[in-house]
């Protein structure tokens, strides 16, 4: 395991690409910076180039690094103030005419012809700090160029090598669900479809390659309406390794968000050809103040000199609500075994009987000392009081159940939805990160694609040798002590 840190802040670099010299594959950090790769690539003697923009480059040999569980490699900034974009010695541009061009510039920079790439893929949802639902696979992404719609054209395809629900995180089929509009819906918005394939929704939000075509508020039609509904400033110049790329903060004007919203993000611009980079958008309610949605995309130049996309990240909130709160059903004081009994009408997260401040009861305005608090099922919970609380009730009509007051706190179910709750918030994860490009697709009447609108859980499985690519960005903190 390896974890990307910048040595002045000690911050995690995200998004950080790693080639390898010698298989000309790629991988891709996460958003803490973390990557792994297989042993086998240190016995093969295999060099790692790593790049990030802002960052010097770096060249790791797997075969110097001591033999340890983790890796910490550090980064420095390489940036540069600009203080007056110039094009040429004769011309001058605003800020605004730079992204216009990059804009202008897509069909050259970008592959108009057909191409192929595989990367490794997932989707979870993240709710109370807490993923859910990991699920990651291998996919071979066929595009036919960016004049053709990504989704509606048939020839545009995807197929499954590998495909799993990752055990080692917590599972639940509620929040699973892909369909929003739905059980499952977005708080500040709709997707617009009934899609339940999280990787299509994932494509349907990149709005370069969709530029010409419908993506989400308020980029709306990137080609189009991106630069008349934000304004740009400014930041100066980044680098690439050694390329200069302008580096451009904007916001969604608010004649276009109304009062509601705030829109803004980055977008780097090569100074050389004006190729996008990097483009990064987060769209914030304001009362109260969340997230709706945050993507970032980046393309990497290849040795054919076209943009190929490296990654995409997008996550948008949710919320589901639940017909049934979580409450108590029923209780009564069982003088048989001298324990209260509490039903609950939903299956309780047994971590909330683990502290015994959690429940307060009391009978004729006394309170009852509590001695143990036990789960006889999912539902319910038997309450041990002490020795001479268990007589005080015996020397009264414990079967008055008007006389007993309970009061519980942090009590959920197992979705997490405290008492009385029935709403549940959180959000939605899509990942992908490229690990090789094909300049020459080739789409093989052998290979089973995926239906766009179905959940990737039902799609058939490839069986193609797949060794050179891996499951690969964890989602766990690791220990970061070891330096390279």
């Amino acid at each position: 395991m390896f974890r990307i840190l910048n040595v002045e802040t000690n911050a995690p670099v995200p998004y950080a690409t790693i080639r390898f010299a010698k298989t000309k594959n790629d991988t891709i950090a996460n958003v803490l910076g973390d990557f792994r790769i297989p042993f086998r690539y240190k016995n093969e003697q295999e060099i790692l180039n790593i790049s990030c923009i802002g960052y010097y480059s770096k060249k790791i040999k797997l075969n110097n690094l001591e033999n340890a569980p983790y890796h910490v490699i550090y980064l420095t900034p390489k940036t540069e103030e600009l203080t007056t974009v110039v094009i040429n010695s004769k011309k001058k541009h605003s800020t605004k005419n730079i992204v216009q061009k990059a804009i202008d510039n897509i069909e050259t920079n970008y592959p108009i012809e057909p191409y192929s790439y595989i990367g490794y893929y997932r989707d979870y949802q993240f709710v109370d700090e807490e993923y859910f639902n990991l699920n990651e696979g291998i996919v071979e992404v066929f595009d036919k160029g960016f004049k053709t719609h990504k989704i509606s054209n048939p020839l545009n395809q995807t197929a499954l090598y590998r495909y799993k629900l990752n055990s080692e995180f917590a599972q639940d089929s509620l929040l699973s669900h892909a369909i929003y509009n739905g059980a499952k819906q977005i708080k500040d918005g709709k997707m617009g479809s009934a899609i339940g394939n999280e990787l299509t929704l994932l494509n349907i939000h990149n709005p370069i390659r969709n530029y010409n075509t419908g993506s989400f508020s308020f980029v709306y039609v990137f080609k189009t309406d991106f630069i008349k509904n934000h304004s740009f400033k400014n930041k100066g110049l980044v680098f690439l390794d050694n390329e200069e790329l302008y580096k451009t903060e904007f916001s969604a004007l608010k004649n276009i968000t109304g009062s509601a919203y705030k829109a803004s993000g980055y977008i780097y611009i090569s100074k050389l050809d004006f190729a996008i980079h990097q483009f990064e958008y987060k769209l914030y309610s304001i009362s109260p103040r969340q997230l709706i949605l945050s993507l970032n995309i980046e393309y990497n130049k290849q040795e054919n000199g076209k943009m190929y996309l490296n990654y995409i990240t997008f996550n948008n909130n949710f919320f589901i609500t639940q017909n049934e709160a979580l409450q108590i059903e029923s209780s009564y004081f069982n003088n048989s075994n001298q324990r209260f009994v509490i039903k609950f009408n939903r299956a309780l997260d047994l971590k909330s009987i683990e502290k015994l401040n959690n429940i307060k009861i009391t009978f004729k305005d006394r309170k009852l000392s509590i001695y143990n608090i036990e789960a006889i099922d999912k539902k319910t919970i038997e309450v041990q009081f002490k020795k001479e609380d268990s007589n005080f009730l015996n020397e009264n009509d414990y079967t008055n159940q008007a006389l007993f007051d309970i009061r519980l706190k942090n009590f959920q179910d197992v979705l997490g939805l405290g008492m009385g709750k029935s709403k549940l918030e959180g959000h939605q994860f899509r990942e992908l990160f490229v690990q090789s490009v094909n300049f020459k697709e080739n789409l093989s009447s052998n290979l089973k694609f995926i239906d766009k609108g179905a959940s990737l859980n039902s799609e058939p499985i490839n069986n193609v040798n797949i060794d050179d690519y891996w499951l690969n960005s964890p989602l766990k903190e690791i220990n970061t002590n070891m330096k390279d």
